[in-house]
């Protein structure tokens, strides 16, 4: 008999050469923002959309290794999803991103030793590796506390 792993629904979505994923559940909306709006995104660290005020949380900017000023995007995307509290938060992302199914069973818990040496990486908690015609791919699970962590290192600026 057959047991077949049971599979997990994520939005990924490229944040420089980290591939980002969420799962399905915790986001909200993806929305594909005018080239206005994408400047307004990457310059005032907010947006509004009808009448919610949303907070961008823009990786790229903040995990640059380079103190090179971020070129502006012709085409923007938000990922919107829930920050600390109730509010909104947005993560720009160049493409669109994707809906991918994933067996939750190849899911690793990632060393925390290993993440406290990367900015970028202490905010995810498991990686899902990939294997496919001699290409392997590593999906990085955003840790479901990481809006709290950003909303804490923003507002005291460690």
């Amino acid at each position: 008999m057959h047991n077949e792993s049971k599979v997990g629904k994520f939005i990924v979505f490229k944040i420089m050469d980290y591939l980002l994923a969420l799962p399905i559940e915790e986001v909200l909306k993806v929305v594909n923002c005018s080239p206005v709006a994408s400047s307004s995104i990457r310059t005032m660290g907010f947006v509004q959309m009808g009448r919610h005020m949303i907070r961008v949380l823009d990786l790229h900017q903040r995990f640059s290794i380079s103190n090179l000023p971020q070129l502006p995007a012709n085409q923007l995307f938000l990922v919107i999803t829930r920050g600390s509290g109730e509010e909104l938060c947005g993560i720009p992302v160049d493409e669109p991103p994707n809906l991918v199914e994933l067996p939750l069973d190849i899911m690793r818990r990632l060393p925390k030793s290993q993440l406290e040496s990367n900015r970028l990486l202490e905010l995810v908690s498991h990686a899902a590796v990939l294997a496919q015609e001699n290409v392997t791919t590593t999906i990085f699970l955003l840790d479901t506390t990481f809006r709290r962590s950003l909303s804490k290192v923003d507002k005291y600026g460690s």
